[in-house]
């Protein structure tokens, strides 16, 4: 029984045996917590990572890999560039372990400038390593997927998404795989493969880069990426029933993350431009939001705002997953 406080008695604990990880960025941080807890509950484990330790010849990958081992776990090393060798991050599981269950895009760049006349080459490394990698590796690993009768996908986005004028192409590319989680659920859903992201906080690399300050301390001592790895494997795991959502998470905290919409506000005379600004206080309220769950249930929401008949088949209830109840 649970509580007010949100305690309930202890779940049974999850494993992993016969299972297959391919989880990228797994050098350090979150993606080596991934592969430490996964291979710790029975999970085989594709260790990504490129390059070396820092002043070490050792590659990082095959440092986590021998960290997996050390707890009675299995792993192998990888160290393709998801960017230009997805499908090879993917045959390194297929020839050592025979299929994919789980992909856990984790690798990804902090960087960027301001928006400028050479902002569309200057942010392709970011975006490239965000979204690119994550599109290349995913879809790498369908078929596998498909083969084993479903899986589970996990994309990394991340608060940017609400905003991030220090580095635009980092919050650009974050944004972006809320959608394509959104859109690969609905294709996945046939399949048995569910598809989320996380958007999360925990101290890593790349919040270790922050300037000393008072955010930066706050990550180190409240946001430990061990914190965010229990959460990934929940969703990773085949008793885990949500998909096409995405939730920030860390230091324990899980919370979800949705794209909402107001009623919206209608002009009787369409040509006046000047007519939108005396609505516009009614057009920001957020007394009464809605969450369509695709791009078919939005426009039906449209249609039905508009005092438009919705073809019964779209409406709640319907073929579709529309949720227009406020929350």
């Amino acid at each position: 029984m649970g509580d007010a406080t949100g305690a309930t008695d202890a779940p049974e604990p999850l494993g992993f045996d016969g299972q297959v990880a391919v989880i990228t960025g797994a050098g350090g941080g979150l993606g080596r917590a991934y592969a430490l807890l996964l291979a710790r509950r029975g999970c085989r484990v594709v260790v990504n990572e490129v390059g070396l330790r820092h002043g070490d010849d050792v590659p990082t990958a095959e440092s986590v890999v021998a960290e997996v081992e050390a707890v009675g776990g299995v792993a192998v090393a990888d160290t393709h560039d998801v960017i230009t060798a997805g499908a090879d991050v993917v045959a390194t599981a297929l020839d050592a372990f025979g299929g994919v269950d789980i992909v856990i895009n984790n690798a990804g760049i902090g960087a960027g400038t301001p928006i400028g006349p050479d902002a569309a080459d200057e942010w392709r490394p970011t975006i490239d390593a965000t979204l690119q990698g994550s599109i290349a590796v995913t879809g790498a690993a369908w078929p596998s997927l498909e083969a084993r009768g479903g899986g589970r996908v996990v994309m990394t986005s991340s608060c940017a998404m609400f905003g991030a004028s220090t580095t635009p192409p980092y919050s650009t590319a974050k944004s972006a795989l809320y959608g394509l989680t959104r859109s690969l659920a609905g294709q996945g859903r046939r399949s048995r493969i569910s598809v989320n992201a996380i958007m999360p906080s925990a101290y890593t690399r790349l919040t270790r880069s922050l300037p000393d300050g008072p955010m930066k301390q706050m990550f180190a001592e409240h946001f430990p990426p061990e914190a965010v790895a229990s959460f990934v494997a929940w969703l990773c795991h085949p008793s885990c029933e949500v998909s096409g959502e995405s939730f920030s998470v860390g230091g324990g905290r899980a919370a979800r993350v949705v794209l909402g919409e107001n009623r919206g506000v209608r002009l009787d005379d369409e040509a006046d431009p000047a007519g939108w600004g005396a609505l516009v206080d009614d057009l920001m309220a957020t007394d009464e939001v809605v969450y369509p769950r695709s791009m078919n249930d939005e426009v039906t929401w449209q249609a039905h705002t508009l005092g438009r008949p919705v073809p019964a088949e779209l409406g709640p209830g319907g073929a579709l997953d529309w949720d227009r109840r406020p929350r």
